[in-house]
């Protein structure tokens, strides 16, 4: 077993998380070789983890629940959710539909799911329609963090989401 750091700015201040390797790779088909070696897509731009893990700890902060960043939406054939797993097996996937999206929660208001989208959603803007009516067919209170937006229009990240989980449970 090995322990990995990984230091991180939340809110300007420099954090240290330890993801735990348990020396999975070997048993996976790509072995050691790296997920672009292996054929994955090299993801061209910023990640988006440190964004996301400051994201989720205001919102642990600010409204006092637990955040998923690694949740595992399963839906039916008739894209109805079926069930929130942390893992996907590949039973899961027959027949089914499975989203990962970046910050999942629940409180006394229903299931909330945040999706920050950057550049590639301007481009793949039908994949991305489609993604957030499953979620809102669902009574899933979804807010979309569009980055381009939020930087033309000079918007702060964290009033923006205020503002539309405000909206939504006005909606309620």
């Amino acid at each position: 077993m090995h322990y990995v750091a990984n230091q991180v700015l939340v809110h300007g201040v420099k954090c240290v998380s330890w993801n735990l390797s348990i020396g999975l790779t070997e048993k996976m088909p790509r072995g050691k070789q790296s997920g672009i070696a292996y054929g994955q897509k090299k993801q061209y731009g910023q990640s988006d983890t440190a964004q996301l893990i400051a994201i989720a700890s205001y919102i642990r902060k600010k409204y006092k629940v637990k955040v998923k960043r690694e949740a595992y939406l399963i839906f039916n054939i008739n894209n109805k959710l079926l069930k929130i797993k942390e893992f996907v097996t590949k039973s899961d996937l027959n027949d089914c539909t499975v989203k990962n999206p970046d910050l999942t929660w629940i409180d006394k208001y229903g299931m909330w799911i945040i999706e920050v989208d950057g550049a590639v959603h301007d481009r793949k803007v039908e994949k991305t329609n489609k993604r957030n009516e499953l979620f809102r067919s669902n009574n899933i209170k979804l807010v979309v963090v569009n980055l381009a937006d939020c930087k033309e229009l000079e918007l702060d990240i964290y009033d923006y989401i205020d503002s539309e989980i405000l909206r939504l449970i006005k909606n309620e």
